[in-house]
């Protein structure tokens, strides 16, 4: 949907210019998060290459590495093991592991699984590039207000991946943005305890003309990020160091309805860390130095 706006009206120049410039700044950060994302495939059939089917985050706790993702993204890969490139151009990696889902909904896949967390335990040896990239609790965001921050949704679109034999190619992307209200959270039915949504039009501006968003197809299991520092309030100021904060995992693009703003909706990373206190109770002293659950 195109944003009803009178681009002619010079407060709502102003105010295209003050939310472009401080997003353009989000943009410029050191992609800390960002670069934790990588491309999953789904393992070939045979004489088959592999086929980009979503996006995941890298996480370190302790000695212990993790892939947070999106559960419908494992639906396709059932028990097999999880193939993931680092978009550069080098081989894919296999790797096995357990992993820990929230519930499968009616339809008995993670489609209309609200919640749609995964959390994949890697129990094979990794590449240096892979543990370099690992976020660890520290690059997590734990603030549960709305604080109209910059935003940026971070992920491997299909559209961009390319493989040929065991090496792959993608492009990593992101997309700035913003929370959507509380109102909206409300009129869509969506949990703020759970999820995160941030606005993602199927119109954007660019100098000055609208233009197609980008198909986030790929997206899935990609990073929501905080840019702290950067908000989008004229009154509060930009703090002097910024940093991104892991949010939310993505799990769905939702169209809007009767002119309503179409979203691009995460699970917040809280129910991720939930899974892996439930599974590896030894991680439980580590994750609670960071947030307490009710």
């Amino acid at each position: 949907m195109k944003p009803d706006l009178d681009l002619e009206n010079p407060i709502v120049k102003l105010s295209i210019a003050y939310i472009q410039n401080q997003m353009g700044k989000a943009l410029d950060v050191p992609q800390r998060v960002e670069s934790a994302v990588f491309p999953i495939y789904h393992p070939p059939n045979l004489n088959r290459k592999p086929v980009q089917i979503g996006s995941g985050v890298i996480v370190k706790i302790k000695s212990e590495y993790f892939i947070f993702s999106a559960s419908h993204v494992f639906d396709d890969i059932g028990g097999q093991q999880v193939l993931i490139g680092d978009g550069t151009g080098s081989p894919i990696q296999t790797l096995s592991g357990e992993r820990f889902s929230s519930a499968k909904g009616k339809s008995g896949t993670h489609s209309d699984d609200p919640i749609d967390a995964s959390v994949f335990h890697i129990q094979s040896p990794i590449s240096e590039a892979l543990k370099r990239a690992a976020l660890t609790l520290n690059d997590f965001d734990f603030s549960d207000k709305n604080n109209r921050s910059a935003f940026i949704a971070a992920g491997f679109r299909v559209k961009k991946s390319n493989t040929a034999g065991n090496i792959a190619s993608s492009k990593r992307e992101g997309f700035p943005s913003v929370e959507i209200l509380e109102d909206a959270y409300l009129r869509k039915k969506i949990n703020p305890e759970i999820n995160i949504a941030l606005a993602y039009e199927d119109q954007i501006l660019v100098d000055g003309n609208w233009k197609i968003s980008p198909t986030p197809k790929g997206f899935s299991g990609g990073a929501i990020i905080r840019v702290d520092g950067i908000s989008l309030n004229p009154r509060t100021p930009d703090k002097p160091a910024c940093k991104q904060l892991l949010t939310g995992i993505i799990i769905e693009q939702r169209r809007g309805k009767n002119k309503d703003m179409e979203v691009l909706i995460g699970t917040r990373i809280h129910i991720h860390l939930l899974a892996i206190k439930h599974f590896l109770p030894e991680l439980d002293d580590e994750i609670s130095q960071f947030i307490t659950f009710n």
